[in-house]
């Protein structure tokens, strides 16, 4: 087989590279190879299922990787993003945050209309296809799959990263690329669940609490979000949580910071004594404290629920305190690949034009998505550098024939 361009891998990014492609020369000849039975299978998984496209809000800076990098195809695509998606007939709504979502709320919509995309623009969809090596020649590249060879003269890699592994993600663009000279930056697992010990957080498997939690190191912050905490059997999830992943991943000797009750806990707590001294030492948070992290609270104070308010200690009363306001939970280390949203890490950035996504290791050879070393937080961006990346390795591609 033969072609001009052949994208490897039709999730989000090599989607959008191959109709931006064709759409930049619609005479090329485009190819999208999917090695599972399916394109955009993690597309469907995205948003609770709703998608969340992108954020309006969305600056390289955000970004964990090269900003430098990022801002050329992340620029380029908030230009033009409307018409993008105009031209393909999806109506979009934005949400608190600059959260972009369809408007239908539904992702089968996204990926029916990249598809349907790809169908009208006459480009190639070939499934349970792997590409299992890149050899540049004269003309181009012979890519390896696992049924047969496709000659090309150019190629897009849109393979993908490690995480998400149930939903078809790989690490195949490791072994395409470090034959051609392609290092990569450190991997770990992103966008996933913070592991804590067990006894830390027993009995409290499925309880939300919103507010802030930071991410310290030793007696340092290092960050800070506010949002949704879950409590799971050794983990600790929730949008605020996993963001704290990005900043996690790798480190040692880390703490989560959890303030169930405000800065003047004492105060409250003070005034609670007072007002229901003859009542049980539970009740000293009723109301304002989620029942189950208050007694755990009481236990780690060494104060048993069943006594008396009144007959509770000043001491105590301020150990509580702290416990409720400055609560400090080991964390042991993050979700695995399987768990996790994203890959922080991969291809190093440094070895690929900014303005073109072009490898500098094979002339010829574009990257996009995810398996670069570029990892954003939740909310859109992540998705968002996806299209950015595609639509800007695509049109270069087109433009280098």
């Amino acid at each position: 087989m033969q072609t001009d361009i052949l994208i490897i891998g039709g999730g989000a990014s090599g989607l959008t590279a191959a109709i931006s492609a064709k759409d930049a020369r619609p005479d090329a000849r485009v190819c999208v190879i999917e090695s599972l039975p399916r394109c955009g299978k993690k597309l469907l998984a995205t948003g609770n299922g709703r998608c969340n496209l992108m954020n309006v809000n969305a600056r390289a800076e955000d970004y964990a990787g090269n900003a430098a990098f990022i801002s050329p195809a992340l620029k380029a695509y908030m230009d033009r993003y409307e018409s993008f998606w105009e031209r393909l007939g999806l109506s979009l709504m934005q949400e608190e945050g600059g959260r972009v979502y369809p408007a239908c709320n539904q992702a089968s919509t996204v990926l029916d209309v990249l598809r349907l995309a790809l169908a009208d623009r006459g480009i190639t969809e070939i499934t349970e296809l792997e590409a299992r090596a890149l050899r540049p020649d004269a003309s181009g590249f012979t890519v390896e799959t696992n049924k047969s060879s496709i000659h090309t003269k150019k190629v897009i890699l849109a393979s993908g990263s490690s995480a998400g592994r149930a939903l078809g993600e790989n690490d195949s663009f490791r072994k395409l690329l470090a034959p051609l000279g392609h290092t990569f930056t450190p991997v770990y697992p992103a966008l996933t669940y913070l592991t804590v010990p067990r006894e830390c957080v027993a009995g409290l498997n499925g309880v939300r609490l919103r507010g802030e939690i930071a991410l310290l190191e030793g007696e340092s912050e290092l960050a800070r979000e506010t949002g949704e905490i879950l409590f799971r059997d050794g983990a600790l999830s929730g949008i605020a949580a996993m963001q704290l992943s990005l900043v996690a991943a790798g480190r040692k000797n880390l703490y989560a910071r959890l303030s169930p009750l405000a800065e003047n806990a004492y105060e409250i707590l003070n005034r609670r004594r007072s007002a229901f001294s003859g009542r049980e030492a539970a009740y000293l948070t009723a109301g304002c404290v989620n029942r189950l992290i208050a007694l755990l609270a009481l236990k780690r104070s060494g104060i048993s629920p069943a006594v008396r308010a009144g007959d509770i200690s000043d001491m105590q009363l301020k150990t509580l305190a702290r416990e409720l306001s400055d609560w400090r939970v080991p964390i042991s280390g993050t979700g695995d690949f399987a768990n996790a949203q994203v890959m922080l890490g991969g291809a190093d950035t440094a070895q690929f034009d900014a303005g073109t996504l072009e490898s500098l290791c094979a002339r010829g050879l574009y990257a996009c998505g995810e398996l670069l070393n570029v990892t954003g937080p939740c909310g859109g961006y992540n998705l968002g550098w996806a299209w950015a990346s595609g639509m800007r390795a695509g049109r270069s591609a087109a433009f280098s024939l």
